[in-house]
């Protein structure tokens, strides 16, 4: 879409051109009249810091966004509602071990037609009860704590997990942005080197009207300052496109074109080792795989329970039977596991392989994180080289413009060598914009990875 556009375009200029020709040829050289409109508030600097006017609705900081990225993240939310389902669940298996009381209410009736009907040895011709019954565990403490430490552990699980998305949260909105400033940065570059030829357009005017330039030479200025337009029209929307992929990342609504602040420098953090959420996952699954162990231990443990029932049961339904059988009793109740098919032996060959997938993970991620620092750190020194390349080569070029601008003003210097010069020119700024860029996103990496 691009490519066909700059045809179109090319396509214009060239009719442009004629008629540009055919003016010169009769009269003095004047302004084009098919120049557009002017883009309000050009910058002065290498970096558009007052390119476009700002709202106040919308973030500017890359501490605001991320704050706001992590108050709209319903997976933030949803893993802070799972911890307080785990409290619950603790709170529920406590109530567990509270006595159990229920009630039970039964009227049966067995009648008999002549020789038919249930046995009354059996029976007794029906059944008349309501029974209140309690029910409490004892000597189970083990298994309740150990019930208590899975849930424990199954918080802590969430807990880091909730710390994992907002590490991974906060480097995709980190990572957005400093897409979204480069790009301001290009366009504050395109918008300063358009000023500049604009600037030099008025001068060369009037060099062509005294002769000392030709026209042709002219309209090859002409053309570039128009590309350059394009140019600066190209950059404006890659900004906005950038920005509006950072609100979207943040649930900002705004779409106001703003400006945003300078990324700050992050701090650069020693490697990090179990205590990183990346890492501590593993060492909370294997505190998870011990009490799954432990708790298919308990299982077949004899497990004893006191039981306690009042109420009434009878026979008849009589008034009188009924009040004669009020009662109560209580006792013991003891259960133990004889033979299951040998279920207990197969899960723990399952929580071994479990154990034996856990440590495979835990290894490769902790080389994964060591192989990732240790190239992360040279990709820092690499850009600091080239870093400082790129700013002695632009202040090479930057002398060479200006005396190149000196000469052109005197007409001692062809206009072609002056654009080449430019354009060198502008190529090593956009070069050192995506150097600070890489430079950003390695350190930023690093902070990550040093959490």
């Amino acid at each position: 879409m691009c490519a066909r556009f700059l045809s179109s375009s090319l396509v214009l200029l060239g009719f442009g051109w004629l008629g540009a020709w055919s003016a010169m040829a009769q009269a003095p050289v004047q302004a084009p009249t098919s120049t557009p409109t002017q883009p309000r508030a050009l910058p002065t600097g290498p970096v558009a810091a007052d390119v476009l006017p700002g709202a106040d609705a919308s973030p500017r900081a890359l501490a605001e966004f991320v704050a706001l990225a992590r108050a709209q993240s319903p997976l933030l939310r949803e893993l802070a509602l799972q911890v307080r389902q785990t409290r619950l669940d603790s709170l529920r298996r406590r109530a567990q071990n509270l006595p159990q009381i229920t009630a039970n209410v039964a009227a049966v009736f067995s009648p008999t037609l002549g020789a038919y009907g249930y046995d009354q040895a059996v029976t007794n011709g029906g059944n008349y009860a309501s029974v209140a019954q309690a029910t409490q565990p004892l000597l189970n403490r083990q298994l309740l704590n150990n019930d208590y430490a899975t849930l424990g552990t199954l918080g802590l699980s969430q807990r880091n997990a909730g710390r994992l998305s907002a590490l991974d949260l906060r480097r995709t909105v980190t990572d957005q942005y400093l897409l979204a400033y480069a790009a301001q940065s290009q366009l504050g570059l395109s918008r300063a080197l358009l000023t500049e030829l604009r600037q030099q357009d008025q001068q060369l005017r009037k060099l062509v009207e005294a002769g000392i330039f030709k026209q042709t030479q002219y309209l090859s200025f002409y053309l570039s300052v128009r590309t350059q337009e394009v140019a600066v029209e190209q950059s404006q929307l890659s900004y906005r496109r950038e920005l509006g992929t950072l609100r979207g990342l943040c649930g900002v609504l705004d779409t106001t074109l703003t400006t945003i602040e300078a990324p700050p420098l992050p701090t650069r953090r020693p490697l990090t080792g179990l205590s990183a959420p990346a890492l501590r996952q593993y060492v909370l699954d294997s505190l998870r795989l011990g009490l799954e162990r432990r708790a298919v231990g308990l299982a077949y443990r004899p497990r004893l329970s006191a039981v306690l029932d009042a109420g009434l049961q009878s026979s008849q339904y009589q008034l009188p039977a009924l009040s004669r059988s009020l009662g109560l009793s209580g006792g013991l109740l003891l259960s133990f596991p004889i033979f299951d098919g040998r279920q207990r032996g197969l899960q723990l060959q399952r929580l071994d392989l479990s154990e034996e997938t856990r440590r495979g993970y835990r290894d490769f991620v902790g080389r994964q994180r060591r192989q990732q620092y240790a190239q992360l750190l040279s990709l820092v020194a690499a850009a600091d080289a080239l870093l400082t390349r790129l700013r002695q080569q632009l202040r090479v070029a930057q002398a060479l413009v200006r005396a190149s601008r000196q000469q052109l003003a005197n007409g001692d210097a062809a206009i072609l060598d002056y654009l080449t010069l430019v354009t060198s020119y502008r190529t090593l700024q956009f070069s050192l914009v995506q150097a600070e860029n890489d430079r950003l996103r390695s350190l930023y990496a690093l902070d990550y990875l040093g959490e």
